[in-house]
């Protein structure tokens, strides 16, 4: 029988023990781990019905695609460079990858890029002449509608209202432009649109249900704050952060109407009727000053394991480091458990890997990757990795971790891309890819789940287990 190796782990401020193991990357660890990859039932993800394609996988800011898992090096398939510069995210819808650019003189617009060959089939380029959109950068937002068609939103360059246009993906074609009843901020979730609006008159902030085709409200819940005016505040936040939905339920944390102070608490709201189900009040105090007390923020929930996880605040001010997580019962709001603190650690992005949540942690001014157990907060496993190493996504049990590699002379010359198993955090393959592959080992590409932009991630994993991703001019598949 192979030793086990196991680190002590010392908690300074809770003065208890933590115990994880190492992982083992030997050559038996890794075909043990791919076995058992290859043998185990898929995960029961979070997963909207009728299941469509959401940036992060799931709805729930999981991070974990619907997919098999990568046990191998991904090789690249092909590689589609039409002239494009700041192209728009990639969708993945039925057969194509939707993306394209209007900062660009040739093959500007919509493009619907063929998945096996990387040959464009169709392309949409009247948007680009209207609203002095040609040759600017773009924000845009593209959704799969339940129907097969897609909406995508893109704003003017000129002032001029946003355009909400329906495409139908067969033909590449639009069908009509939808004119919603609410603008602002939009966010889809388990096929409800929902906006953000405040009301300074009424001294409150809002969240707008609406119908699929934007034109009317279908709930209002005004239990929200409005947002902080000193934004020079070192604990200033925004009203609300990005959401989680399952089951039919909107986790959204948020300052609430009568709440004090700037910390968020965790929201269920019914997304049928948007009715409060439960609220989270039972935040630690991370500071006092003036005689007023300041409470640990809720941060961006994420759906795991059938739980809701939520952030624990330290009380390392002015810090505000992140000691540990918590986990909630989705339908009552009750405490699961909470993970022990230890001082001075600094959770940062997050992932799900079936039963496993894979976090990035820096503790003594080291970076390690900790797999933490769903059932009770446990740590399974803990393993260092080099400081520029960032966690970006999951599928089928496995989990990815990019980087960019300088060379000599401190210039990045390429990526690295590794597979994890989840359950042991064993090391399945690593792959190296140009650098020009926009995404996978940046900082700021959309991954950490504490991203206050929700911004969309620069590449995807399909169903079949696929890499979508954009260049710096272009699309590229790996597999």
């Amino acid at each position: 029988m192979k030793k086990v190796i196991f680190i002590l782990f010392v908690s300074l401020c809770a003065g208890t023990r933590l115990y994880a193991q190492l992982p083992n990357d030997n050559v038996d660890a890794r075909e043990a781990a791919i076995a058992r990859l290859q043998k185990a039932s898929p995960c029961k993800l979070c997963n909207d019905i009728p299941a469509v394609f959401m940036p992060y996988g799931t709805s729930c800011n999981s991070r974990e695609f619907q997919a098999p898992p990568v046990l191998n090096t991904p090789k690249i398939q092909w590689e589609l460079n039409p002239g494009w510069w700041s192209i728009w995210k990639p969708v993945s819808i039925g057969n194509f990858i939707l993306t394209g650019s209007c900062n660009n003189e040739t093959n500007a617009g919509l493009s619907a890029i063929d998945k096996k060959t990387g040959k464009i089939v169709w392309r949409i380029d009247n948007i680009c002449a209207i609203g002095n959109r040609r040759g600017s950068m773009g924000a845009v937002a593209i959704y799969e509608l339940p129907s097969g068609e897609v909406l995508m939103i893109y704003p003017r360059e000129d002032g001029g209202p946003t355009d909400y246009y329906v495409v139908n993906v067969k033909e590449g074609k639009i069908t009509r432009t939808l004119s919603p009843v609410k603008t602002g901020p939009m966010r889809y979730r388990s096929g409800i649109f929902t906006v953000l609006n405040q009301s300074s008159k009424e001294g409150y902030s809002y969240i707008s249900a609406l119908s699929a085709d934007l034109s009317k409200v279908l709930w209002q819940n005004k239990e929200f704050g409005l947002a902080m005016t000193d934004k020079l505040d070192p604990l200033y936040t925004p009203t609300f952060t990005a959401p989680a939905s399952y089951n039919g339920i909107l986790f959204q944390t948020a300052r609430g109407l009568n709440q004090s102070g700037p910390s968020r608490h965790l929201y269920a709201i019914d997304l049928k009727t948007g009715k409060t189900l439960w609220q989270h009040n039972e935040q630690a105090v991370i500071l006092k000053r003036s005689g007023q007390s300041y409470y640990s923020d809720d941060g961006i929930p994420m759906v795991a394991d059938g739980k809701v996880i939520i952030r624990v605040q330290s009380m390392n001010w002015p810090r505000s480091w992140t000691t540990g997580l918590q986990a909630l019962d989705p339908n009552t709001g009750k405490i699961l458990w909470t993970t022990k603190p230890v001082s001075d650690q600094q959770i940062f992005n997050r992932v799900a890997a079936c039963s496993i949540l894979v976090t990035e942690v820096q503790l003594n001014n080291k970076r390690e990757l900790w797999g933490y157990r769903l059932s009770d907060g446990t740590v399974a496993w803990r393993r260092p990795v080099s400081k520029n190493a960032r966690l970006m996504a999951s599928s089928g049990g496995a989990f990815y971790v990019a980087e960019r590699i300088p060379d000599d002379n401190n210039n990045y010359k390429d990526h690295q891309l590794q597979g994890f198993d989840g359950l042991t955090g064993t090391l399945l393959w690593t792959g190296s890819y140009p650098d020009y592959y926009l995404g996978l080992g940046n900082a700021n590409t959309g991954w950490d789940i504490e991203n206050v932009n929700d911004t969309t991630p620069m590449w995807t994993i399909d169903k079949d287990g696929a890499i979508y991703g954009i260049t710096l001019k272009g699309v590229y598949k790996l597999k």
